[in-house]
């Protein structure tokens, strides 16, 4: 491994958002340009679990190589102080605490995320990519052009109010930080959705249409991608995939 090669921080929690995560980890092995990752996360076992409720067409093993290029830290409580040292020499994180599912009771995207904050502040690092979801801020209301994004906001009215609340309240903590922050909003991360390395973003609400479903390993390349690569800055985009010839189906 050469000293020109990059290190990256990601973090993962439970819910289909948080399942991008661990495809982080999947999606940064497939690559060549990064030496070793550090994996935060409070459920250590469902990365070693060989169904990530995903459509990818093999199961989810690690070889010895891959093994070896990452570590992974169980994360007893966000309020450590000892989590920030994990941050050190990192190139950039991919942070993927979020949950949006109504029976999962486990809201850690704010308090998760202010510890990523501190973390980055103290080893001085700037680039962060972030999931999110379709809806949150600006982004209201979700999918307009889609029967499912009247779903959503009545989930987000209703029984999803504090995963609602989560999700604003963590965007708004990256859009006071002054790092190099990209929120990500996914459509629809289906488990039957196969991965094609490709993926589409909105380019204009209320004009842009595309095809909400989306696979989950396809979100994850594409924040890899742009934490070691950026070319969106401080910006949410909203990503699902191509559109189809009829748009949002």
């Amino acid at each position: 491994m050469t000293a020109n090669l990059s290190r990256l921080v990601i973090l993962y929690g439970v819910g289909g958002l948080s399942d991008v995560g661990r495809h982080a980890v999947q999606a940064t092995l497939e690559r060549t340009d990064v030496e070793s990752i550090t994996v935060l996360t409070q459920h250590p076992k469902l990365l070693e679990e060989a169904n990530w409720e995903c459509g990818c067409v093999k199961p989810h093993v690690f070889s010895e190589p891959d093994r070896k290029r990452f570590h992974v830290v169980t994360v007893k409580s966000w309020d450590d102080d000892d989590l920030t040292s994990h941050f050190a020499g990192a190139s950039g994180v991919v942070s993927c605490l979020g949950n949006r599912q109504p029976f999962i009771h486990d809201w850690v995207a704010n308090e998760g995320n202010q510890a990523v904050i501190r973390g980055m502040k103290a080893n001085n690092i700037t680039r962060v990519v972030v999931m999110t979801s379709m809806g949150i801020e600006e982004d209201w209301p979700p999918l307009e052009f889609h029967f499912g994004g009247k779903i959503l906001a009545g989930m987000f009215l209703t029984v999803c109010r504090r995963a609602f609340r989560d999700l604003t309240m963590m965007e708004r903590e990256y859009r006071k930080s002054n790092l190099n922050f990209l929120l990500v909003r996914p459509g629809g991360l289906g488990e039957d959705v196969v991965p094609t390395g490709k993926w589409y973003l909105q380019k204009e609400k209320h004009k842009d249409t595309f095809n909400v479903s989306v696979a989950k390993l396809d979100v994850a390349r594409f924040m890899v991608e742009e934490c070691l690569h950026p070319t969106i800055h401080a910006a949410a985009v909203v990503i699902g995939s191509e559109p189809t010839s009829s748009p949002g189906v």
